[in-house]
């Protein structure tokens, strides 16, 4: 019996090893479909780059007005550096212009505008350094959650493959520093919410971005102080909470008793334009068709996080909910892609997240860094297929932007209106007199009386007007102009020049 058992003992001890050396070299497989897997990953993430870099320079070269948005961001601007007020309380005067965002990407601007004049290569410039910083810090939070680098780079890098992030970071507009700066909020108080500084730090941070841009007022803040309960840092979760509005609400305060009120209206009232649902249901087609493994990724990530109760979750899915809750306002008529961009991060942030959650599974760690690869490429094609041809269309139109600049600048009319190339008149030193996207909306809202405009109008105070008519969207010049303003256009003025898809109408009189 003794020799019987004792020869067993070999045989137990040898089937031990075996089962080690099998688990050994199966962990060292999966290792290695996971780091072949990220290859594929760099790979995709590097073409995508690379389009974003080649955007981004031709949008930084290009010297005319690529957005509508840009012109008034840039008339701002230059109205800041010569101390003028930019938020009138009183709407009924002229110059009949909207500041429909905080003044932070305008100060940011000034400089450069104040050492080079107008332009809107910096305003472009600021934006794209911004969104790289936004891609780090993104990369930065994911592995400060997740502590694995491979998730973190695998955020980061699919947040510039993202369409709107690939076509709105090219434009001189605030939404990229605005992001940047919620982004590195969540970062410095995930890395240690334990520490004070950091606490304090990060509410600097997610202040900036709310006074860049009024809507990261929600996820970013909503994100941080469930972060903090998740943790059971309770205390510092309400001096988060409240160091954060009450700094907010100070600024906002200082702001309204300084602009008389002029403030409130500028940001919220002439924001509340009207709703056009089948916004939501477009992009939420567009979406669907084109991000489909971003979306189950990110579901999956959120219910895993939830069933596993992994830390991270309590910043993800609080994060996740109120960037959707921002892009669901993209209804609102005027409305751009720009609405999308926290919804955007938080798909590449739960990405992330949902990669580093699998890291002991390395197979299927390997297949999501390859669905997440798969998903960059249909992505990229989107890209190429639909928005980067929105700045290609534009810079093949270079010698008609160059020649309605050519007019401007040489048009001895004291005054000048226009619709999409406001910001031509900043370039040749004049300034923009009225916004005529805005004041239709709030016309139509019934929160400004048109009537004194249209009076000027007819009576020729304005005795140029440049009208863009693009093919693509011939129903746009309704959506920007009023009809009355439209009728006296037709009955008041008429056409002097037609360059390209704009017409310049002139005033003529009964």
């Amino acid at each position: 019996m003794r020799a019987t058992k004792s020869s067993t003992v070999p045989n137990t001890s040898s089937a031990d090893r075996v089962s080690s050396l099998s688990q050994r070299v199966f962990w060292g497989i999966g290792q290695l479909l996971v780091l072949l897997a990220f290859a594929a990953l760099l790979i995709a993430a590097g073409r995508a780059l690379l389009l974003f870099a080649d955007h981004a320079r031709s949008a930084i070269e290009f010297p005319y007005t690529a957005n509508y948005g840009e012109g008034p961001l840039l008339d701002q601007t230059m109205r800041l550096l010569r101390g003028e007020l930019l938020y009138s309380a009183d709407l009924s005067r002229t110059p009949y212009t909207i500041t429909n965002y905080p003044p932070l990407f305008l100060l940011v601007q000034a400089p450069f505008a104040a050492a080079f004049g107008p332009g809107f290569w910096y305003g472009r410039a600021i934006s794209t350094a911004a969104t790289l910083v936004a891609a780090l810090m993104l990369a930065l939070l994911t592995r400060a959650l997740t502590r694995d680098s491979i998730a973190g780079a695998a955020s980061g890098l699919s947040l510039l493959a993202i369409p709107y992030i690939f076509h709105w970071s090219a434009l001189a507009r605030i939404d990229a520093l605005a992001l940047a700066l919620s982004l590195a909020g969540l970062w410095v108080i995930a890395q240690a919410p334990h520490r004070w500084l950091n606490i304090f730090v990060a509410v600097l941070l997610i202040t900036g971005a709310i006074y860049t841009r009024q809507t990261y007022a929600l996820a970013a803040p909503l994100a941080a102080f469930a972060w903090l309960l998740g943790k059971r840092e309770i205390y510092r979760a309400l001096i988060f909470a409240v160091s954060l509005a009450a700094l907010v609400l100070a600024i906002f305060i200082a702001a309204l008793v300084f602009t008389r009120g002029g403030f409130f209206v500028h940001l919220i009232t002439a924001n509340a334009n009207g709703l056009d649902l089948s916004l939501i249901q477009f992009y939420i087609d567009e979406i669907t068709r084109n991000l489909p493994l971003m979306l189950v990724g990110a579901a999956l990530s959120l219910a895993v996080g939830a069933v596993w109760g992994r830390p991270g979750w309590w910043l993800t899915a609080p994060y996740a909910l109120g960037a959707t809750a921002t892009a669901l306002t993209i209804a609102k008529i005027g409305s751009d892609v720009n609405y999308l961009w926290e919804l955007s991060a938080a798909l590449c942030l739960l990405a992330g997240v949902l990669i580093a959650i699998m890291r002991r599974l390395p197979l299927i760690r390997a297949m999501l860094l390859v669905a997440l690869a798969a998903q960059i490429v249909f992505a990229y094609d989107l890209s190429v297929s639909k928005y980067a041809l929105i700045l290609t269309d534009r810079i093949a139109k270079t010698d008609q932007f160059a020649a309605l600049a050519a007019f401007i600048a040489s048009s001895e009319e004291p005054v000048v209106l226009t619709d999409e190339f406001m910001g031509e008149l900043v370039m040749n030193g004049r300034r923009v007199q009225f916004q005529p996207f805005e004041f239709s909306q709030l016309n139509r809202d019934g929160i400004w009386d048109q009537s004194t405009f249209l009076a000027a109008l007819d009576r020729g105070d304005y005795p140029l007007v440049i009208l863009y008519q693009p093919f693509r969207n011939p129903s746009l010049r309704f959506e920007r102009w009023t009809g009355e303003m439209l009728r006296i256009l037709n009955e008041r003025f008429r056409p002097l020049m037609q360059i390209g898809e704009t017409t310049l109408y002139q005033h003529v009189g009964p």
